[in-house]
């Protein structure tokens, strides 16, 4: 893993060993994984694609933890049982159309924690089916026990990211309460192991840290922890959730001079719900694009005038005229 981190001016997210994402060049047609890449590369850098290179999805609408920087914390767990679950069918549906359009990659998750879903594995495999090269899911790792990590890492995943945000167990319990450190970290050591035992070069394994005032301390010591055992480390900017029970900051937080985000151009979510999201972040849901009944509306969506708008002011370095793109860059910033 290289020591520079890796933060792209239209991301949130700095990467340490971002560059072994090109691995996957090894067990990927090459030719189709460096074409990916490269129209991946120009949608990160504001020029438009006729379709989105990436579709997020969100299987469930539940979590098993409560952490103070999400604002499913704030939240009532009542309705979100199997009821929240996302349709396989209108799911596969989904991927046939977005395969013929040119999607490339998919993520299995928004904010919610997917390995809740006891079928999980069937929407890998349908989709490696179809050619969707670059599969991936963030993870709390609570449930990563080897019985699903084996079948994760025998299933076409290409990445896997586990949220972890602490290096000791009370700044665990603070930013992540409910959880137990040393459970979670067992449970990464031993898909690492097991991974290792299968000969596996897939799925590239990266841990996550998002900066906030409970945690920003230890963050010289979780790249030390983990920079020889994992692909990746994501050092994610804190984000204003869009409802708390008790306010966060974060105190480290960098200005972002002339930040112009690049998910307008490259990526769309599809919530439980079936509403089109045209950001990654908690903001999403305030940004809703439209409800889909068939899978040609993500067409309609990807050159809705929302987004057009969307695209054109974060060109023009105009994120903050709105509301929910500032509370998302600034919010961590007071």
């Amino acid at each position: 893993m290289e020591d520079k981190i890796i933060l792209n001016s239209t991301e949130l997210t700095g990467i340490l060993g971002k560059n072994e994402i090109k691995k996957l060049s090894s067990v990927i047609e090459k030719k189709n994984w460096e074409e990916y890449r490269r129209n991946y590369d120009l949608a990160s850098n504001l020029n438009l694609l006729d379709f989105p290179i990436q579709l997020d999805f969100e299987l469930n609408a539940s979590c098993n933890l409560k952490c103070p920087m999400c604002p499913i914390s704030a939240e009532s767990p009542k309705g979100k049982g199997k009821n929240t679950w996302f349709d396989f069918e209108f799911f596969k549906e989904l991927i046939d159309y977005s395969v013929k359009k040119g999607t490339k990659a998919i993520k299995l998750n928004y904010i919610n924690e997917p390995l809740i879903r006891n079928d999980f594995i069937k929407f890998i495999d349908y989709a490696k089916k179809k050619g969707i090269l670059d599969i991936y899911f963030s993870t709390n790792g609570i449930l990563l026990k080897d019985e699903i990590s084996k079948k994760l890492i025998n299933s076409g995943l290409t990445r896997i990211q586990i949220s972890i945000d602490a290096v000791t167990q009370e700044t665990y319990d603070k930013v992540r309460p409910g959880g137990n450190l040393k459970k979670i970290i067992e449970n990464i050591n031993n898909f690492l192991k097991i991974k290792n035992e299968l000969n596996k070069t897939t799925p590239l394994v990266r841990v996550n840290f998002v900066k906030t005032e409970f945690n920003e301390f230890e963050l010289e010591k979780f790249i030390k922890t983990w920079e020889d055992k994992v692909d990746m480390i994501g050092i994610q900017e804190f984000v204003k959730p869009t409802k708390v029970v008790k306010k966060i900051i974060s105190n480290k937080t960098i200005k972002k001079k002339n930040f112009k985000c690049s998910f307008p151009f490259k990526q769309l979510v599809i919530n439980n719900e079936k509403q089109v999201l045209p950001c990654c972040t908690f903001w999403g849901e305030e940004l809703a694009l439209q409800k889909i009944e068939k899978a040609e509306d993500l067409l309609e969506a990807w050159n809705s005038s929302k987004m057009k708008h969307l695209r054109q002011k974060h060109l023009n370095g105009e994120y903050q005229d709105i509301p929910q793109c500032k509370n998302c860059i600034d919010g961590g910033l007071a």
